[in-house]
């Protein structure tokens, strides 16, 4: 199974669109999807405790800002954990860990992951990713350039 790992902002959401979800950019995650029939997993901020709690997040018009809700949910397929440390000894002290580190644990537990893309604006991926990760502009969000990029590397066997 191909997948997509999925920020949101600075990826579908953008200072550009004023931080709303921008249907333009949901049709080239979309296209990408169409062209290498990837499953999409969230691995945004926007994600809750479960991928349920998620997709209500994402779609529930009345809580979206901008009231445009994420237009392809029959793509998603779930939502990376939460994940922190602690120092040890001290465990009431907890650090959040990179969103690479997620994504990995992510794919860990599903071993029927063939391929994935990581679309996010931040750099926080492991070295382990680097080939797989295509970081947007957080301005505007993901490029032609990029759904190229991330077709060829789904594509990819």
């Amino acid at each position: 199974m191909e997948i997509i790992f999925l920020d949101f902002d600075g990826v579908i959401t953008t200072a550009e669109s004023r931080w709303m979800i921008d249907p333009h950019k949901c049709k080239m995650i979309k296209t990408i999807c169409d062209a290498t029939d990837a499953k999409i997993v969230i691995s945004s901020s926007w994600r809750r405790n479960n991928l349920e709690q998620t997709i209500e997040e994402i779609t529930n018009e009345e809580t979206v800002y901008g009231n445009q809700p994420f237009t392809i949910l029959e793509r998603v397929v779930g939502v990376t954990n939460r994940m922190y440390s602690c120092k040890y000894g001290v465990a009431d002290e907890r650090y959040g860990v990179c969103r690479g580190v997620e994504i990995n644990r992510y794919i860990v537990e599903h071993p029927d992951i063939t391929n994935y893309v990581i679309l996010d604006d931040d750099s926080d991926m492991l070295l382990t990713q680097k080939d797989n990760f295509i970081q947007t502009n957080w301005h505007y969000g993901i490029s032609d350039k990029d759904v190229i990029k991330a077709i060829k590397i789904l594509n990819k066997k």
